[in-house]
């Protein structure tokens, strides 16, 4: 048997942690001297301290870890926990995502504050009725790109040529991170076979403030919040029954996660019809 000092050695574990363990039960020590208090471990022991470590890797709390040792689960359980904790981490690693693409249009936001949209040119115009082929979604602004490529495919199948305009609009909970009403659209010539997963509507004309940009669809745009001031001093009111419209226009030459892109907001008010 190795006395904790040398155990410690072999395991590249603290004594510290491996006293830890002690207390709370995770790995006790094959004799414990009752006068010294000295802990002693057998060389078997490494196994389980191994896998202790293994576990603690794939991100099992210390607790979870003492239950899976104790319950010797099997290996069907097993594939169920590492499922579940894989699920885990791919939500906190694109919740992570999100936060960085906020921070990034945050700083982009900072970076033009001064200006506001004397860069761009604000337009009111009428837009037409539209046919569409639309994709219902709730879910993050992260998976716009993903909802792109599906639709894209649904219209491939139905024949209509590419590459087509796509438009994004939201119904309800702008605020929310993961779960915003989002309906993806694009134009289309004729009318095509309704699916469980799409639909043909058309939307109706309506009159919008709109201004030309670059942006991402997979991050909220700071230019909406600008057309939002401009709507307000200008002496228009923003439609309350009409979601505001992005449409994608093309990619900007180089760079697939920019695009050319139209924000438009409908409009209440002077000159409106």
């Amino acid at each position: 048997m190795f006395k904790i000092s040398e155990f410690s050695k072999l395991s590249q574990v603290p004594a510290k942690t491996l006293r830890f363990y002690d207390q709370i039960e995770l790995l006790k020590p094959a004799y414990t001297d009752q006068q010294s208090g000295y802990r002693y471990y057998k060389s078997e022991q490494l196994l389980d301290l191994h896998r202790i470590l293994a576990f603690k890797e794939l991100g099992f709390t210390l607790e979870q870890i003492k239950q899976l040792l104790k319950d010797n689960v099997s290996t069907v359980e097993m594939r169920g926990m590492l499922r579940l904790k894989q699920a885990e981490l791919h939500s906190l690693i694109q919740s992570k995502m999100e936060r960085l693409r906020r921070i990034e249009v945050r700083l982009e936001q900072i970076e033009r504050q001064s200006d506001g949209l004397s860069q761009y040119e604000v337009v009111v115009k009428k837009v037409e009725p539209l046919l569409v082929a639309t994709l219902k979604e709730t879910t993050s602004r992260a998976s716009i790109p993903g909802l792109f490529e599906e639709i894209d495919e649904y219209l491939k199948w139905d024949n209509i040529p590419l590459p087509v305009t796509h438009m994004v609009m939201r119904h309800g909970c702008p605020e929310c991170e993961s779960n915003i009403d989002l309906e993806i659209a694009c134009p289309i010539p004729r009318k095509l076979q309704d699916t469980a997963r799409f639909r043909t509507v058309e939307l109706p004309g309506l009159t919008v403030a709109a201004v030309t940009h670059i942006s991402r669809p997979d991050v909220d745009t700071p230019v909406s919040i600008d057309l939002g001031s401009w709507i307000e001093e200008n002496g228009y009111q923003i439609s309350p029954e009409m979601p505001s419209r992005e449409v994608y226009l093309s990619t900007k030459e180089g760079d697939k996660l920019r695009y050319v892109t139209e924000s438009q907001m409908p409009i209440l008010g002077v000159g409106c019809m």
